[in-house]
């Protein structure tokens, strides 16, 4: 190799390490609901592959770099996303938000009623219709620690970490579901699909490796990471990090749903007759992974989606939101409520009318992620970041892509949502030791509460 080789060779791994950092934060722009989005868009000469004949054409070894360096991505679609975010955002749409009340509240429905949805959901379990899903491509750099989250001892006295806590309980509930279905032999081992990221997969598969599983067959532990997408000039050509590589970020935890279907794992779900998906962060310590009186309730109700929600703490909490925009379902991030919508009340009952938080718990359909996947596909609308984007020339303003979890909710026909008790379903490990909240040492407390 010569010195320049060398010197492009060391760039691309630098780029490969920053490509999920989350050093700079950013106010995302307003893109309107998915629905809205969703229209085929004439054929265009792609931008992109125009632009790395450009390359070829100026430096044949550079720009042919730049295109291995995208090799196996659909650059078309890269177009597409950033015609449909730019269109988007420059729509200057903002629709009316108004608060979300059809939750099945913790009073609701008797206690017969509850003990049948937990009993269909402990039959989804053992007839192999049910799996998880858990968003594992945080690292725990906040936490102080080098680790993937997943992988944090959080100070139980047990020493286990949250991987270990998540795989027990898979195990119990496949244990209850035998016992609740005994007709059921032998009972179907539940699928627990993982998505990491580049930073993440690799540490996440030797601690799996290197624990047996915890249990588990690994047979129905399985791994995929999460996707990226290049970093655009606000005219849609490609920033390049080093003269042949392509500046990348994450594509939002909403990637999970291309993620899935690139990765084969949603083909085998609906091959294998797995019907619904329980979704869950891996930072959550007192998540009810598959809690089956959620998955019965949102099966029962023949929900695409759903999720468990908690009552926000006060006015001031800052979290997402569920609400109506443009009357669909949507989650509305804190900053989005003015002051006055954060704190406003029911007259009749004194309740905040911005009440269910979003924790990342959600329940899918597999026919709806299918769906979901087929729309995606089409090029819809991301949120726009504009942030300084590491380049070959020093930093430059550009725009990364983002799609979140929920910005597809909208083209679900039926959704579910159901309140828990914030002291027995969530407990985020986000902040170090020290911080206000959501510390390893509030969740520790929690869970031993």
């Amino acid at each position: 190799l010569t010195l320049r080789d060398l010197i492009l060779k060391a760039a691309a791994l630098r780029l490969e390490k920053r490509i999920f950092s989350k050093q700079h934060l950013t106010t995302l722009a307003y893109c309107t609901p998915l629905k809205a989005t969703l229209a085929p868009r004439k054929a265009m000469p792609s931008r992109i592959k125009k632009q790395i004949q450009g390359l070829i054409e100026r430096d044949k070894k550079e720009g042919e770099m730049v295109q291995a360096d995208l090799q196996g991505n659909d650059v078309e679609y890269m177009d597409r996303v950033f015609a449909a975010s730019k269109e988007a955002a420059s729509s200057g749409k903002l629709q009316s938000v108004e608060p979300y009340s059809n939750v099945l509240k913790l009073t609701d429905g008797s206690e017969h009623e509850r003990q049948e949805w937990n009993r269909h959901g402990l039959g989804l379990v053992a007839q192999g219709k049910a799996a998880i899903l858990l968003l594992a491509g945080g690292q725990g750099t906040r936490l102080g620690s080098p680790l993937p989250k997943g992988c944090m001892d959080v100070g139980l006295p047990s020493g286990k970490t949250l991987f270990q806590i998540q795989a027990e309980r898979i195990l119990k509930l496949q244990q209850l579901a035998s016992q609740e279905h005994p007709q059921q032999q032998p009972p179907k081992p539940m699928h627990w699909l993982i998505m990491t990221s580049p930073f993440t997969h690799k540490d996440t598969l030797s601690h799996f490796q290197q624990n047996d599983y915890f249990g588990l067959q690994p047979s129905q532990v399985s791994f995929f990471q999460q996707g990226w997408l290049p970093c655009f000039t606000d005219d849609g050509e490609l920033i390049l990090e080093t003269p042949c590589t392509v500046a990348k970020a994450p594509d939002g935890n909403g990637g999970v749903f291309l993620a899935l279907h690139k990765s084969g794992l949603l083909d085998m779900l609906a091959k294998e007759g797995v019907e619904s998906v329980d979704c869950y962060c891996v930072d959550n310590l007192l998540a009810r992974i598959g809690d089956p009186q959620f998955l019965g309730y949102c099966h029962s109700q023949g929900a695409e989606v759903g999720a468990r929600v908690v009552a926000r703490a006060h006015a001031q909490e800052k979290v997402g939101v569920f609400a109506t925009r443009g009357g669909e379902l949507s989650v509305v991030e804190y900053s989005e409520l003015t002051p006055e919508q954060a704190s406003a009340c029911d007259p009749n009952t004194g309740e905040l009318q911005f009440k269910w938080s979003n924790i990342c718990m959600h329940y899918f359909s597999v026919s709806w992620l299918q769906k979901v996947h087929a729309h995606l596909a089409q090029g819809t609308a991301y949120h726009i970041a504009r942030k300084q984007i590491p380049s070959k020339d020093g930093p430059v303003q550009g725009i990364k892509l983002e799609l979140f979890i929920f910005d597809p909710f909208p083209i679900a026909n039926k959704v579910a949502l159901m309140e828990v008790a914030r002291s027995e379903h969530f407990a985020p490990v986000k902040n170090a030791r020290g911080s206000a909240s959501d510390t390893p040492d509030t969740a520790r407390d929690a869970f031993l509460a």
